[in-house]
Formats: C-alpha cells, sequence, structure tokens
C-alpha cells in the first residue's frame, strides 16, 4: 500500500511540472535585449561584387641598358624617392668622359673661328682681305657653333642615362614583385619591380548602370569581406559602361579598412525608390522549420512569437510584414532560446546596447 501511495504522489508530481511547462511557467525567465519596431525609410538593395585596389599599381621599368647590380627586397616599404635598383654605369661613365672631352674640342674650336671671324673682319674693313675668306670662316663659326650644342646635348643625356642607373620609387609604397634578378642583363624598357602604393586604398566595383540614379542620392556604401564590414564613402562614379556587360564602375575610399590589395568585397547598391516599411534590426529574425518570426515582448513580460515576413533590407535593418505594430518591443538578444509565453526580462544593459545599434 506505501508503494502504492509514493507512485500516485510521484505521478501527481509529474502532471503538475507538466502543466507548468505546457503553459510556459517552468522555465527560468532568461535575460534578453529588445528594440522598438519603428517606421524607417528603406530602398532595395543588390550586393554587387567588388575588389580592393590599390591607386598606384605599376611596374617600374630600366630606362637604360645594363648588368642590374641592386634591387630591392621582395615586401621592403620604400620611399617615394628612394633607390629601388642599380643598373651597372661603368660604360655610361666611360661614354660621359668622352662627350665631355667632345664639348672641350667644339669649344675651343669655336674660339678659334670666332676669333678668326673678328681678325678677318677687321681685315676686310681695310680691304687687306678678301670677302669670300670672311664668309668661309664665319661659316665654319657657325658649323663649329652647332658642334658644340651637340656635343653639349650628347653629354647633357649621357648625365641623364647615368641618373637613369639609379631606379627610385615613384611613390611611397610595397616592393610586390621582384620582375627581373640581380646579376641579369635588362634593356630599356625591360620591367624590374612591381611597386604597390598601400596608402589610399580604393574599392572598384561594378554595377548595373540603372543603379546610377540612385547611388548620386548616396555619399557612402555598406561593405562586406571575409575580414569584416563597414561604410565607404564613394570617390567616384564613372557612368560609362560596356556594350556587353552594362556595368559602371563605382570608387570607394577604403582609407579607413585594414583590408589588402586584391581582398574580394560585396557591396551594397540601391536598386529601386525607399520607401516606408515596418523595420527591425536584422538580429531579431529567428529562423525555425516552420518559418520566420519574431519575439514580442507583451506588457506581462511574456515572450509572443509573431510569424513575419521579410521584405526590404537595409545595412542592419529589415522590413517585417506581419502582426507587429511600431512601438512594439522585439527581442534582439536571447531569441533563439525563447518559446512561447515563456516569461523573459530585460537586461540593465539593454539601453546601451540600443544606442549602439542606432
Amino acid at each position: 500500500m506505501i508503494k502504492i501511495k509514493l507512485i500516485k504522489v510521484i505521478f501527481t508530481g509529474l502532471v503538475a511540472c507538466f502543466h507548468l511547462l505546457v503553459n510556459g511557467q517552468g522555465f527560468p525567465t532568461p535575460p534578453v535585449n529588445v528594440v522598438n519596431a519603428e517606421t524607417k525609410l528603406l530602398a532595395p538593395v543588390a550586393w554587387v561584387s567588388g575588389t580592393v585596389v590599390s591607386r598606384n599599381n605599376s611596374q617600374i621599368a630600366s630606362e637604360v641598358s645594363g648588368r642590374l647590380k641592386m634591387l630591392a627586397e621582395l615586401g621592403a616599404d620604400v620611399s617615394k624617392g628612394e633607390v629601388i635598383a642599380q643598373i651597372d654605369d661603368q660604360t655610361l661613365l666611360i661614354q660621359k668622359r668622352e662627350d665631355i672631352a667632345s664639348v672641350q674640342n667644339a669649344k675651343s674650336r669655336l674660339e678659334f673661328l670666332e676669333s678668326e671671324v673678328k681678325r678677318k673682319t677687321s681685315l676686310a674693313k681695310r680691304n687687306l682681305s678678301a670677302i669670300t675668306d670672311l664668309d668661309e670662316t664665319v661659316s665654319q663659326r657657325d658649323v663649329a657653333l652647332g658642334d658644340l650644342t651637340g656635343a653639349e646635348a650628347r653629354l647633357a643625356k649621357t648625365v641623364q642615362q647615368l641618373e637613369f642607373t639609379q631606379l627610385k620609387a615613384p611613390f611611397d609604397g610595397l616592393v610586390a614583385q621582384r620582375l627581373s634578378n640581380q646579376g641579369e642583363y635588362v634593356s630599356n624598357g625591360t620591367p624590374i619591380i612591381r611597386l604597390v602604393e598601400m596608402d589610399n586604398l580604393e574599392a572598384s566595383v561594378f554595377a548595373p548602370l540603372t543603379t546610377y540614379r540612385f547611388l548620386k542620392q548616396t555619399d557612402s556604401l555598406a561593405v562586406s569581406s571575409e575580414l569584416g564590414k563597414g561604410i565607404a564613402k564613394i570617390k567616384t562614379l564613372i557612368p560609362v559602361a560596356e556594350s556587353r556587360s552594362h556595368l559602371m564602375e563605382i570608387r570607394l575610399d577604403m582609407s579607413t579598412f585594414d583590408w589588402p590589395v586584391g581582398l574580394n568585397i560585396k557591396v551594397a547598391v540601391a536598386n529601386g525608390d525607399k520607401k516606408e516599411a515596418l523595420a527591425v534590426p536584422r538580429d531579431a529574425l529567428v529562423l525555425r522549420r516552420e518559418g520566420t518570426s519574431v519575439f514580442r515582448i507583451n506588457g506581462e513580460s511574456k515572450a509572443e512569437q509573431v510569424p513575419v515576413s521579410v521584405g526590404v533590407g537595409v545595412g542592419e535593418f529589415v522590413e517585417i510584414i506581419g502582426d507587429i505594430k511600431p512601438g512594439d518591443k522585439i527581442v534582439i538578444r536571447g531569441a533563439e532560446r525563447l518559446r512561447n509565453g515563456q516569461a523573459v526580462q530585460i537586461k540593465q544593459s539593454n539601453q546601451s546596447l540600443i544606442s549602439g545599434k542606432q
């Protein structure tokens, strides 16, 4: 008899617990964060592809021929004007000495002929010299002047080529690639180093021409990649597209992002007019087998699961369509653990979290 009574007591307790669970009263009151559903101006967006690029990504080529003596290390950070490669200059130094000698010879001949012109001019005035002799000397003087000009030009060219034996960085950047090797003979125009500017990075994004009128109405776009997400300012719109792709290029300012050159990104581009919609943060959406829903907290601090449809999404906010009104308290943290009718408590940190969201 005692055993039967004990079994009845246990069974009665289990039934009571079952009723409590069914009525949503047996779960602990979990802490949640909420925001008010509100009406916002939203516009439909399309996510398009882009790439982080450098404003200057250059193959620095040799401007003279010669053997490569020195080359900057791969991955080196170099400053504008810094020597990044050195070509053997011995042949040009010899050429410079020859050119200097040619200039000196031309100057000496010109000085001699100028004095001859003066002397024969004086003789001709006193009829002591033939005019034809004077004319011939003047002609020789003019030829000597041309020879001097040519010799000086050849010397200047050699001096310039000597300067070109030292390849200097045209901008601050990173040595991304060594296109030639030390000891190789390079010709004029041979690429030697690929230099990439790492400051003031940009994103090259291609979007349909139909988005142009919407892009003109904003100055920044949402960007996303495997390294994070954020907002980037529009630097340039280029409303010109190829006949096949019908895509126009957008350049975004990526100087505030610590993202590497070549990283693939996604960019949200508006492709429709703005409209008023009831919106909540995306974190409020609960995705379950039976469909999409949100949890609303009623006046009794209990969670009410409300089925919704999802409309336009922009950034952190998304339009919801369902039995939700502006001002309803919607759970954005802790909803994944809730059950319909379950009592909840709103975290004390809720206000600071909402402020951070906004």
